[in-house]
This record gives structure tokens, sequence and C-alpha cells, in this order.
């Protein structure tokens, strides 16, 4: 018998697998993604846990720039308004978001909680949204 809380972690990780085979899709048809590449990007998915696009930038494939170019539109854009402003680096912003991942704490938290960003500016920003 499955409980909910199974049912429910199986449908997110076919959720991830579904989400990084499309923003996958995207990266080859754009000539930033070798097929090779997209294969051994998805073992590594389900051996670390990260997402598709972390492991992508992570073993140096792509750059930010050319995968926020394939992701669907980001639910949050307080990480990408501090970082345009300088408030952060790309390495923060990247660690907060794991973090946030595993925490479920909320994204400005964890960097005025690290230190990385100054609870004026972070309000300023969050103001503007």
């Amino acid at each position: 018998m499955l409980f909910p809380s199974m049912i429910k972690k199986n449908m997110s990780r076919e959720k991830n697998r579904l989400s990084a085979a499309l923003i996958g899709q995207r990266l080859i048809e754009s000539g930033h993604l070798t097929v090779e590449q997209l294969d051994e990007a998805l073992q590594l998915q389900r051996e670390t846990g990260l997402l598709f696009g972390e492991v992508c930038l992570l073993k140096g494939w792509i750059s930010y720039d050319q995968l926020k170019g394939c992701l669907p539109s980001l639910r949050s854009k307080l990480g990408e308004k501090l970082l345009a402003l300088g408030y952060i680096t790309m390495e923060q912003l990247w660690l907060a978001l794991l973090e946030q991942r595993n925490s479920g704490e909320r994204l400005g938290e964890i960097l005025v909680d690290r230190g990385w960003v100054d609870r004026t500016n972070l309000n300023s920003v969050v103001q503007k949204r």
C-alpha cells in the first residue's frame, strides 16, 4: 500500500523528469547541448538529486543565460532581480536555491540569514515586485 506522502514524492519525481526532458530538448534544439550531454545530465540528476539545469551549469556545458532562455518562466523573479542589481552573485543564488529546496524557507530570508543581502535592500526589491 502506498502512503499519500509516497505518492506525492513519486509524482514530484515524475514531474521533474518530464521537466528535465523538455528543458533538455529545448537546449538540444537551440544547439547548446548534445545528446550525449543530455544523457549524462539525466543520469547525474538521478544520482545526485540536483535539478537538470543545475547539473548542466555545474558541468560547464551551458551558461545561466542559455538555461534561462530555455526554461519556462520562473515562479519568482526575486533572485534574478537581486542578481541583476549586483546584490548577490550567481553562486550565492544557486546555494540559496539549493538550501531553499531542502529547508522550504523563503529565498529572501536565506539570503539575509547568510549575510549575502542586507534586509533593507531585500525589502526594497520585494516592494517593487
